[in-house]
């Protein structure tokens, strides 16, 4: 690039900061959760008990098969785990920092909708 930079120490930093290769997969975990409407209603719905496959469906509106899917990505990003219990399969929120931050934007969003209305 050509381009004449006024402050090339804060451009040197900026791009350090964007090339943190944890933090861009971090976002992209977070992003496949918030984007995905049915995923983000089975975080909301786990967020304070386990809820078996059929339950879980149920209470999201979704079939089982598809929420099964949902389930499946959700747990290869580490959000969710599974719990065998004869012919059930209970699924919790997995207690990490990522659930935990998914928690924290869900609540501010939650509570600034309630301030709004």
């Amino acid at each position: 690039m050509s381009e004449h930079l006024e402050e090339p120490q804060k451009v040197a930093r900026a791009r350090r900061r964007l090339a943190r290769p944890g933090t861009t997969q971090s976002l992209q975990h977070i992003r496949a959760v918030f984007c995905e409407p049915a995923r983000l209603q089975i975080v909301r719905a786990l967020s304070e008990e386990e809820l078996s496959v059929g339950d879980l469906a149920a209470a999201i509106g979704r079939r089982v098969q598809a929420t099964s899917q949902h389930l499946r990505v959700l747990r290869q990003l580490g959000v969710v785990e599974r719990e065998r219990r004869g012919r059930k399969i209970y699924y919790r929120l997995r207690p990490n920092i990522v659930v935990t931050q998914l928690q924290g934007i869900i609540s501010t969003v939650e509570e600034t909708v309630a301030e709004a209305g």
